[in-house]
């Protein structure tokens, strides 16, 4: 995790967008699935989806080392049961952001998840608050400051949180507006 977190919930939407938290520190979130499916660099487009892998939970702390960052984007979807067939159409559109909004049922996985420039802005879609609450409480460093998940829950502001401190911040999707004014 970096050494801030910028942090806000649309609760129709059942989305995160956050800014300082990376793939490793999401980890302990996948222990129980059975792998993901994850698009590394663009998204593609509709008539030439990019290409994704499966990847099992025991391959996740490997995926955990290597430099997401200089993926640029990515995406990943959490999958239970048996890893989805390698030219499924579904899933290849739900990584692209032409898929359902959420987590595809066929996969029934927890979470969807955006990202570029792995810590930089992540966007995470997600089927239950409970999973998604589960997910932050342990992602998020105590010492980063105490962010009130039940306030995060209700939607509507977002969060900074930094050196022990969490002060209300705009809602937005332009990260780096935000950052550019507070680092």
């Amino acid at each position: 995790m970096r050494h801030y977190l910028y942090i806000w919930h649309a609760p129709a939407e059942r989305m995160i967008v956050a800014s300082g938290i990376e793939f490793k520190d999401v980890m302990h979130a996948l222990l129980d699935a059975d792998g993901i499916v994850l698009r590394k660099g663009g998204a593609g487009t509709a008539r030439k989806p990019a290409a994704w892998q499966t990847l099992t939970q025991q391959q996740l702390p490997a995926l955990a080392r290597e430099d997401l960052y200089a993926c640029g984007s990515h995406a990943w979807a959490d999958y239970r049961g048996a890893p989805p067939a390698s030219g499924d159409a579904d899933v290849a559109a739900m990584l692209g952001h032409r898929g359902p909004p959420g987590p595809l049922p066929a996969l029934r996985g927890r979470f969807l998840t955006f990202a570029h420039d792995d810590g930089w802005y992540l966007k995470l879609l997600y089927a239950a608050w409970d999973d998604a609450a589960a997910l932050l409480a342990r992602a998020i460093a105590p010492a980063l400051g105490k962010l009130d998940m039940d306030a995060l829950q209700q939607g509507g502001d977002g969060y900074w949180l930094q050196d022990g401190m969490v002060d209300l911040e705009l809602a937005t999707h332009d990260i780096d507006s935000v950052l550019n004014r507070r680092l």
